[in-house]
């Protein structure tokens, strides 16, 4: 054995160092975050598939604009087309960042006109 691997042992079995043993944490709060990790990592999967999904959708509703048959109509509207390629693009390469992203920005839409209102009420008397 090494000189440090003696040394190791020899302190743990004296008592001067208790041995290290692989940290498992079984508390509610634990549990919580590794749950919020697993689900934002599954989340970005669906949300990127889900994104795919639209952007191939898109593709194949403008091949049957260019190469179907004008007789049943016209079809899915061009917008429709060009914002499933848009915001199926952005959940594809973004992912839960992106959702993510915009809930924050809501969140501090929110805070803000929430402050708001309350110095609206304080300047019209309302908040006694």
């Amino acid at each position: 054995m090494s000189t440090t691997t003696t040394a190791i042992i020899e302190n743990a079995v004296s008592g001067h160092m208790a041995p290290t043993l692989p940290t498992a944490s079984w508390d509610l709060i634990s549990a919580l975050a590794n749950s919020k990790n697993y689900l934002g990592l599954a989340g970005g999967g669906l949300v990127t598939l889900l994104g795919l999904a639209a952007v191939v959708w898109a593709a194949v509703l403008i091949i049957k604009k260019f190469f179907g048959s004008h007789q049943n109509g016209a079809g899915e509207p061009w917008v429709k087309i060009i914002l499933m390629i848009i915001v199926g693009g952005a959940m594809m390469t973004g992912g839960i960042t992106l959702i993510t992203d915009i809930a924050s920005g809501g969140q501090k839409t929110i805070q803000d006109l929430g402050g708001g209102f309350i110095i609206l009420k304080g300047t019209l008397g309302l908040g006694r």
